[in-house]
Order: C-alpha cells, then structure tokens, then sequence
C-alpha cells in the first residue's frame, strides 16, 4: 500500500489534471515523507519495524487526516462551483471558499446538510475551525506552484488569507484545579474492585497513567504513543523520556520519583514486557493487547476527577468540586505549567519543560498567570493614600 502511495506521490502535474488526481498526489507525498524506498520495498513488515516506519514520517497520523479533511472540503467545494482541472482553479475561488466558510447558512459537511432539510439552524463556524479547514490548503497549492500550474502567487494568496481569515482568540490555559488528590485515586487498590488479576493490573496501569501526567506535564498522545522500552532499561525506570510532540518534533519528559514508583510496580505486575509493546495496553477483553487509546485515557483521568470530586461535595467546596468535575488528560499540563510559574520558576524554563515552540506561547497560554503576578507587584509597589488632615489640625497653634 505504501509503495503504491510513493507511486502516486512521483507523479506529474499539469494544468490539466483533474483537482482530485492533484489533490492525490498531494496527500501521498504527505503520508511518505520521511519514508526510506529502500525499506517501502521491502515488503511485509513486523510491529517493531511498522513502529520504526511511522516514527520516520514527517507528519503524524493525525496532520495528515487533518490536512486531508481540510483538502477533501475544498475539493468538494470546488466540484459545486464546476472548477474541474488545476488550471481552472483561481485565486478568487479560494477567497470566495473562506467567505463561504465565515457565513452562517454555509457548511461542507453532510450532517450538516440533514440538519438544515430538517429545520435545523446551522451555526456559524467557529474561527479556529476555519483556520483548520483553510491554512492546510496552502501546503497544496504550493505543489501546484512547483509544477507551473497554478495561475497565482501562494505569497499572494496567503497575503489575502490574512485579510479575510477571521481574528482568532488569544489562547489561554483555563486555571486548573488542584490534581493532587486526584493523582492518587488508583494509589490504593480496594480488594473487592481488584477480585481479578485483570481488574488490579487495570488499577495499577491507571495509576501509572496519572502520575506520569502529573509528574511531566506532557500531552495525552505523547504518553499514549510511549513504547516499554522507552521508560524502562533492565527494570529500570528512566528519569528522563524521548517522547515526540507536535509536529513529529522530539523533545524530553522528566519521570519525578512518584511517577517512576507507580510505572515499576505496574511493569512489575505485567512481568516486564518486551521493549517494543505500548506502555500503556488496553485490557478490555474486546482490544486486550492494542495500545491504549486517546478516548480511554480521558475515561481513566475523568473517572478519578469525578470521584474526588463528589468527596469535595461532601467537604462543601462546591466550586472546587465543578472544576474538578471538567478535568480532562490535558489538564494535568496547564497544572504543572501555573504550579511551577506560581513557585517562581522563570517562563524561559516552563516553556522548555512543556516543549512550547516558544516563549511567547508560553507567556500567551498562562496570561492569566501574568495578570496575577502584574497585581502582587502593583500591590507590593504602589504608594498607599494619605489622610486628609482635619481643619482643626491644620490650624496653626
């Protein structure tokens, strides 16, 4: 399958190949950028070697079915307006696309479509959904470009996608609540839930999970996508971990003493697998084997929010209690970015430890945090008022 996809990726382009063929080509350079030909000819390939291959890729799985939803819109749109070739395609065509998208009574998708025939109002597009259904098309029509058959600048189109691309929302991390009861919910099993050995294995790789969240701050595909023997050297948990991260990008996790005690004991109970299998594994009976995926992982950090939660209920703190009630995996990383922040650690070396792209990410994320120390300084800082003496003592004597 990838061979043939490397065929189609040396494919020619013209201005008279059909948009979808184009649209092809593109979306095949994209899953084989990286690969080695050696290794596509190859033939069948074991896990360990398919691992090695998906880790070689330019783009992750996810990029790539982002960009590829993004391209099959567009193409879609296209096909109404009767834009059947590469030379046909304008650049009017693409702004006339992105004011399609900011309108109210305009959406691509069938869903969509069933609702509208049922009297459903259709709700304008949120701004960060069309930047993913528009930016990913420049990478495409930069192709076109190479092969002389685009009849625009992409400089010029991404000049004008600036000008009418709606004005996105400065990102800011939420204030999290405090995780700490949280990451030890699956410290101590209770022996009537753990009656089985596939029950207590399954509380002991929850707990593993949590307290690998909370001790690195690291993303939910980030620790999904560790293998055993990125953590684990003879039966020796790592203190710092290769993980990779937005775009294919390797960066390092720090393992704190917590994390490193709940992975052993969870390894320990799984007899210490072979280094090529997923940390974390399913264990319904149903996926037993598979790695364990994102859906799942949010399931395991909501049921423990959700727990500790109702015991703050009892306590009276109802505000905490519904904070904690919309916890989610990525959660434990806006608490370990305010945690540290809030004990002084400078933003340079917070954003290093999250693996921003930036500072000024950084800086932008926890702006929250940056209104709060902007007060204590004005607090600590600003000259106090003076009484007004009376008339009586402003009197001479």
């Amino acid at each position: 399958m990838t061979a043939d996809l490397l065929t189609i990726a040396q494919q020619h382009i013209t201005t008279d190949t059909p948009l979808p063929a184009a649209g092809a080509i593109w979306m095949a350079r994209l899953e084989t950028a990286g690969l080695d030909i050696a290794d596509l000819e190859t033939g069948a390939l074991d896990e360990h070697e398919l691992a090695e291959r998906e880790a070689q890729r330019h783009h992750s799985r996810q990029t790539i079915e982002s960009y590829r939803t993004a391209l099959t819109l567009f193409l879609r749109w296209l096909d109404r307006e009767g834009r059947a070739t590469v030379g046909a395609l304008t650049l009017d065509d693409l702004l006339n696309y992105v004011r399609a998208l900011r309108t109210r009574t305009y959406d691509l998708s069938q869903q969509a479509t069933r609702r509208h025939e049922n009297g459903t109002a259709r709700q304008r597009l949120a701004p960060r959904t069309i930047y993913g259904y528009t930016r990913p098309l420049l990478g495409f029509l930069t192709l076109l470009e190479t092969y002389n058959a685009l009849g625009f600048r992409t400089s010029v189109a991404r000049a004008e996608l600036t000008r009418i691309l709606p004005r996105l929302p400065e990102p800011v991390a939420p204030t999290p609540p405090d995780l700490r009861r949280v990451v030890c919910f699956y410290d101590r099993p209770i022996e009537e839930d753990d009656r089985t050995e596939r029950l207590h294995l399954i509380r002991l790789r929850n707990a593993a999970l949590l307290h690998l969240l909370f001790s690195s701050g690291a993303r939910i595909s980030e620790v999904l996508g560790l293998n055993v023997g990125d953590v684990c050297r003879d039966r020796h948990i790592l203190a710092r971990v290769n993980v990779y991260s937005k775009g294919r990008q390797q960066g390092i996790i720090f393992v704190r003493r917590s994390a490193e005690r709940a992975l052993a004991t969870y390894l320990s109970a799984r007899t210490y697998p072979p280094a090529a299998l997923p940390l974390f594994e399913s264990l319904d009976r149903r996926t037993a084997g598979t790695r364990l995926s994102r859906t799942s992982g949010w399931r395991i950090v909501h049921a423990a929010a959700s727990a500790v939660a109702a015991r703050m209920e009892i306590e009276g703190k109802h505000d905490e209690a519904a904070l904690l009630r919309t916890t989610s995996p990525h959660t434990f990383r806006h608490f370990v970015g305010y945690h540290l922040l809030n004990e002084g650690v400078d933003l340079v070396e917070v954003s290093q430890i999250l693996r921003h792209r930036s500072v000024e990410v950084t800086r932008s994320f926890y702006a929250r945090y940056r209104d709060m120390q902007l007060q204590e300084v004005h607090d600590q800082y600003s000259a106090d008022p003076l009484d007004f003496p009376d008339a009586d003592e402003m009197a001479p004597s």
